[in-house]
């Protein structure tokens, strides 16, 4: 049985939810060789995440009037993908970045090819909310 978009939205908004639960736990995430500086920040990204997290799970139940909030999302993904790939590389936050940015990166890819080919959208009708 193939999954589709809106399963697959569903799941990545549950994702995003046990990432935002890990993150407001710092020895968790330490314990997973995820360094984030101070605890704060941590929180941060969780409550971002935790937002996210919403906005997926929401959009999978109407997915033709809120695509072009999942489509935005890709490009969240991608700059995700851009700071998390580097920093585990070459900074300290820890070498589990590395896939998580390319998960951020995959997710984003399946986002923005994945909802025109199932919504029979042109990527400009995506991004100005554009969807009959």
């Amino acid at each position: 049985m193939p999954i589709t978009m809106t399963k697959f939205i569903f799941w990545t908004g549950i994702y995003n939810a046990g990432l935002a639960l890990t993150l407001t736990c710092p020895p968790f995430y330490r314990l997973l060789g995820l360094n984030i500086p101070a605890p704060l920040w941590g929180w941060l990204l969780a409550g971002f995440l935790a937002y996210t997290s919403a906005i997926l799970i929401l959009a999978s139940r109407d997915l033709r009037r809120r695509a072009s909030m999942v489509y935005w999302e890709s490009m969240l993904r991608y700059i995700a993908a851009l700071l998390l790939i580097p920093a585990g590389l070459f900074g300290d936050l820890g070498l589990i970045a590395v896939p998580l940015g390319l998960g951020d990166l995959a997710i984003g890819l399946v986002y923005m090819f994945g909802l025109p080919k199932e919504l029979g959208a042109s990527h400009s009708d995506l991004i100005w909310d554009r969807i009959d």
